[in-house]
């Protein structure tokens, strides 16, 4: 005999770990294919299944279950996109280095994002998600996932202006870590512009607009190289700070109702 509430308790987490895996770093995009997606949000929600407290109050029929999976798909997706936000700060710091050296114009379209993308940032994206392995990133959000059915049981979060603030937080975190992060090679690449303006001034003969492309690029570049160094802790600490954001935004969420 078939056991309802066990059929339920498994698609509200199949529910929720499937929206996460979409939306989250790593294994989410478009190198994964469709079918990988779904069987590693079911073998997930399968082990996670006798750990995971059914939902504590009645549904009310069809109706009630089906706005159940549409509250799990929606804590799904809100924590799935708190994660990606983290990785999305070394594609903004690629960007801005890119600005400033003059590598703009050798952007590409990348399927994963489906977006023009430029070459320091796609290097940084992909050099953080080998990083994310190699620190284990991808067990922390396993981990993540499984503790966030005993922070935010099934079927209890609530929606409102509270969670918008704490992604619109997370947002704007992720824009002033990208730029705190790139401010030295701001800073390297703004000396050479000046060094480049005195010489202009000095030297009206020579050709400064020429000059300044492999000068601000060697400059940018050698800048980088400085820094490649550090990567790997502001590689922790950012991952450090999904782990925080994760945890902040499922606490919002229960707390709102």
């Amino acid at each position: 005999m078939l056991n309802y509430e066990l059929i339920v308790t498994f698609l509200l987490i199949f529910a929720r770990i499937a929206s996460f895996i979409v939306t989250a770093p790593v294994f989410g995009g478009q190198y994964t294919p469709g079918p990988v997606k779904a069987g590693m949000a079911f073998v997930i929600s399968l082990v996670l299944l006798p750990l995971v407290t059914p939902p504590l109050h009645q549904m009310a029929g069809l109706l009630g279950f089906m706005l159940a999976v549409i509250r799990e798909v929606g804590v799904g997706l809100l924590t799935g996109l708190v994660c990606h936000m983290i990785l999305q700060i070394l594609n903004i710091l690629g960007q801005i280095f890119d600005m400033h050296v003059g590598f703009m114009m050798a952007s590409f379209f990348d399927p994963t994002s489906g977006g023009q993308v430029t070459l320091t940032a796609k290097f940084l994206y992909l050099l953080g998600t080998i990083l994310f392995f190699i620190i284990d990133g991808h067990h922390m959000l396993l981990f993540g996932m499984a503790r966030s059915f005993q922070i935010l049981p099934l079927d209890t979060a609530v929606f409102n202006g509270g969670s918008i603030f704490i992604i619109i937080r997370a947002f704007a975190r992720m824009v002033t870590v990208a730029v705190q992060i790139s401010a030295p090679i701001i800073a390297v690449v703004l000396i050479v512009d000046v060094c480049l303006g005195l010489l202009g001034r000095t030297a009206p003969q020579m050709n400064i607009f020429m000059l300044g492309f492999p000068v601000k690029i060697g400059a940018g570049i050698l800048a980088l190289a400085v820094l490649a160094p550090l990567l790997g802790m502001v590689f922790q600490s950012l991952f450090r700070m999904m782990e925080r954001d994760l945890y902040t935004l499922l606490k919002g969420l229960i707390q709102s109702g």
